[in-house]
């Protein structure tokens, strides 16, 4: 039984499993690295573009640690999760004069910003270690493998665990990535498993029940917190003014445009904000407003194009050619705002 789950599953792997640019077989260490920490959180389809401008950018864990931070982030600008770059970088910083490179789950996950899922994805695609990374992909199909309803934070282990006692003896390289293209492909989320197509609906509690839509069981989300900014385009003679954002937090130490919490639409509060910020005023255009979705929140915002006489005294306005704004690193919510420079 444990063997032919494992040799359907690499026999299913071979004819359908993803042909992705990382995907090699000896990928290096850095590969993997950049590839798993791209991919967390976001969409292969997304990632590709990315992950090559990215290596060809910077090749070798050597080349990203003398990079600067700015230079990485503008790179992954648009991608999101940024601190998922940041920590990418620190991982370098400190990876790069070592020799021979860490290879235990403890030296792994020592490094600065790689967790346990890294760290596993690490041993196991790139050192050929039985390690089992286990994201939500493999959550997914474990769940309904086992019709498993243990909490979240028992259901990782559980999943591990079994994924190890049927596909122990197979090489942990294409046993992970098989099981990530499985939820990926076939096991989908929100209730929609093409199970017509799984190799392993043979050995799935959930298919032979007719049960594979309540499983794994949904938690319950929270509502996004909606946050209300007013965003401002300031210009004077072709340049228009970024600010860097605090070095933590949201979106930390990325470039924005400048803005304040609340709607200001109305000409009483305008006129406040561009008093309080030493602005001589020549013109305003309310814009388009805008909207964009974080994990856990959403930006509602109210943008507005002003057009100065002059510039204003304030150290933290950086007035940039408008041909020049693609070298700073921006958040993508600013896009709306953006197109109108």
């Amino acid at each position: 039984m444990m063997e032919s789950f494992a040799r359907l599953l690499l026999a299913w792997y071979r004819e359908h499993g993803r042909s992705l640019p990382w995907r090699k077989e000896n990928p290096s260490f850095y590969e993997v690295l950049v590839s798993e920490t791209m991919l967390q959180q976001t969409r292969v389809d997304k990632v590709l573009s990315y992950y090559a401008r990215f290596l060809q950018r910077f090749p070798t864990l050597q080349a990203l640690a003398s990079s600067s931070e700015e230079d990485v982030l503008r790179l992954w600008e648009g991608l999101g999760y940024y601190s998922r770059a940041r920590n990418l970088r620190r991982a370098a910083l400190a990876l790069a004069p070592m020799d021979p490179l860490p290879s235990t789950l403890e030296e792994l996950m020592a490094l600065p910003g790689i967790g346990e899922y890294t760290a596993k994805a690490l041993l196991s695609i790139h050192y050929h270690r039985p390690a089992f990374a286990v994201d939500g992909n493999l959550l997914r199909v474990h769940g309904r493998l086992q019709m498993s309803d243990a909490p979240l934070s028992l259901r990782r282990k559980e999943a591990e665990s079994f994924f190890q006692e049927r596909l122990g003896k197979v090489d942990p390289s294409d046993a992970n990535q098989a099981l990530m293209d499985l939820g990926e492909l076939v096991c989908l989320p929100h209730g929609k498993p093409l199970c017509s197509l799984c190799p392993l609906s043979p050995f799935c509690r959930a298919h032979r029940e007719g049960r594979e839509r309540d499983y794994p069981p949904r938690q319950e989300k929270k509502a996004p917190r909606l946050v209300f900014l007013t965003v401002f385009l300031l210009v004077h003679d072709g340049k228009v003014a970024l600010r860097k954002r605090d070095g933590k937090g949201l979106l930390s130490a990325l470039y924005e445009f400048p803005n304040v919490e609340g709607r200001a639409e109305d000409e009483k509060t305008l006129a406040r904000i561009f008093r309080e910020w030493g602005l001589d005023v020549e013109q305003v255009e309310l814009l388009p407003s805008s909207r964009h979705r974080f994990s856990h929140l959403v930006w509602e915002m109210t943008n507005v194009r002003v057009v100065l006489r002059s510039l204003p005294q304030d150290p933290s306005l950086l007035f940039v050619e408008r041909e020049r704004i693609a070298d700073y690193p921006i958040p993508s919510a600013f896009c709306e705002i953006r197109r109108h420079r």
